[in-house]
């Protein structure tokens, strides 16, 4: 008897080890097979057989939470599974009844690069993962995201962020989940959109003014975004007023994502205090994107300033036909802010009537001695 109460004691303490210690070496197992940076992750190999990989291995991780990947489907997109129609949430995309041959669309998820996965619930519900930290880098784009996209912050009416839904971490990777959204504005504004897209000028503006409206709220919750090009902005619904052949009553509202090189500054800070230097990512020889007067150079700049150039960049290149609005546009940057634009153009189209925006809208070829960036591929 008093064997087996010794065995029985020598094996309880080495039963309850393994039941702690099996699930955390399952863990690091895990771990060993993802990247190790952000940079790795968004380029782990020249085939989607390597993207595919990353998100296979997390598998379990996600299924803890109640969490699977849609399937692959064909080159850098995902299905939804059982080829199911995704559930509405208010942020996805609505459709026309004129889409009946398309809708096949709705079933499908583009993506940029693996650092983004569309994602199923437990509950139905699909939405999208996004890699936010990987070993401590990327932490100013999670104090960034969590000050402006949750909380309270995240239900202002002129916050046009995506909430984030929830967080969670496995080992030292951060995630986050948002809502499912529209596409990219770069798809349907610039040059070499017309050949599918026929979002009138007004329309066009209106996603320009949510876009000020955008950065003006968050440049007063002080975070600055840094890469606020029109890529980096979702449309709900792309409007198309010209395909109908009348002006919209509804328009569809427009999200500024990917704060993966936001800076985050104190709330208390005074405006023009809020200054950084060099580019937002990458060094002189791979940065492509352009850039205002000193930023490239190495110079101290307003991180705001700098959001409000990127997104005036682009719409310098608009030309609406009415000769006093496209000097308006033009002069835009000079205001400075992204308030001050996002006041004197309200007022500006206000004068305007509606029908007289309900045109196509054409692109100057060169500004300011640029060319229009991004053109589509």
């Amino acid at each position: 008897m008093d064997f087996m109460v010794a065995v029985v004691s020598a094996a309880v303490p080495a039963l309850l080890a393994s039941y702690y210690y099996y699930p955390r070496w399952k863990d690091s197992r895990i771990r060993a097979q993802l990247p190790l940076d952000i940079e790795t992750w968004r380029y782990p190999g020249r085939s989607h057989e390597a993207e595919e990989r990353i998100w296979n291995v997390l598998s379990p991780i996600l299924a803890r939470h109640g969490l699977a990947s849609w399937p692959h489907g064909v080159a850098s997109s995902t299905n939804t599974p059982d080829n199911e129609y995704p559930r509405p949430n208010g942020y996805n995309k609505l459709f026309d009844q004129s889409w009946s041959k398309k809708l096949v669309n709705l079933k499908t998820w583009l993506y940029w690069n693996p650092l983004n996965r569309a994602i199923r619930t437990k509950e139905g519900q699909d939405v999208v993962c996004r890699v936010i930290v990987v070993k401590g880098e990327g932490i100013n784009a999670l104090k960034s995201v969590r000050r402006i996209s949750t909380g309270l912050n995240s239900l202002a009416s002129c916050n046009h962020t995506l909430p984030m839904l929830r967080e969670f971490t496995f080992e030292d990777i951060v995630f986050g989940i948002f809502p499912m959204s529209g596409s990219s504005f770069g798809m349907i504004f610039g040059p070499d959109s017309h050949d599918w897209c026929k979002a009138s000028v007004g329309d066009t503006l209106d996603l320009f003014i949510q876009a000020f409206e955008a950065l003006a709220f968050i440049h007063e919750k002080r975070v600055a975004h840094r890469d606020a090009f029109i890529h980096n902005y979702l449309v709900q619904w792309d409007p198309e007023s010209l395909k109908h052949q009348l002006v919209r009553l509804t328009r569809p509202r427009l999200y500024l994502i990917d704060f993966e090189t936001a800076l985050c500054f104190p709330e208390d800070s005074l405006y023009d205090d809020c200054t950084c230097t060099g580019l937002p990512f990458g060094d002189i020889n791979d940065y492509a994107l352009p850039t205002p007067p000193g930023v490239a150079e190495g110079k101290s700049y307003n991180a705001f300033y700098l959001d409000f150039w990127q997104l005036c960049y682009h719409l310098a290149f608009l030309q609406t036909g009415i000769p006093e609005l496209d000097e308006l546009l033009l002069g835009l940057v000079n205001m400075g802010t992204a308030a001050a634009a996002l006041d004197a153009l309200s007022e500006r189209l206000g004068q305007i009537p509606p029908i007289q925006l309900h045109t196509q809208p054409m692109y100057r070829e060169v500004v300011n001695g640029h060319t229009f960036y991004p053109r589509q591929p």
